[in-house]
């Protein structure tokens, strides 16, 4: 039986192995056609129609983040945050956004502490003062006005309709 060091120094190997493994494939593949993935197939769906429509794949991003938020309440959405890394290849510009929630401005260090400077408990867990600001609004208007190419209200169209006309709920939602 492997012990538990053995174990995650082969997991480690593997990992670095499939890391190199596109980087090679990469060089000599180029694709012929774009391809989206999400955790929802209207949300892959309202991606290809703004690549449809002319925008890139930036472009793409944002509708399909903004569907999810739509389709998808409970996992991703406009009340939450996230990560983006970016990848341009006509000029192979690369970038990371945060997108996480940030402390409201009025937030201090010692907001969770009581007069003897210990943690009062579960009060940044449950409560007014365990809220944050979400970021994945911010982001998506960042990520359109400095990389897409479609105006942000064509991008948004997807999540929008499907928002006021609704789509086929399903027994997660």
């Amino acid at each position: 039986m492997l012990s538990l060091f053995s174990k995650a120094l082969l997991r480690a190997l593997v990992c670095l192995s499939l890391i190199n493994t596109p980087i090679a494939f990469s060089q000599s593949i180029n694709p012929q056609q774009s391809g989206i993935a999400s955790a929802h197939p209207l949300a892959t769906k309202a991606g290809y129609r703004i690549l449809e429509q002319g925008g890139n794949a930036f472009d793409a991003a944002v509708a399909v983040s903004a569907t999810l938020s739509v389709v998808e309440p409970y996992s991703s959405g406009l009340g939450g945050g996230g990560f983006f890394l970016l990848y341009r290849s006509s000029d192979e510009f690369s970038t990371f956004i945060d997108a996480r929630e940030v402390a409201p401005l009025d937030a201090y260090s010692e907001m969770y502490l009581d007069e003897s400077q210990n943690v009062i408990p579960r009060v940044s867990l449950d409560g007014p003062l365990a809220a944050g600001i979400p970021g994945l609004p911010a982001a998506l208007v960042y990520v359109s006005e400095h990389y897409g190419t479609l105006p942000l209200n064509v991008v948004l169209r997807p999540a929008i309709e499907l928002a006021e006309q609704g789509f086929p709920v399903y027994e997660r939602l």
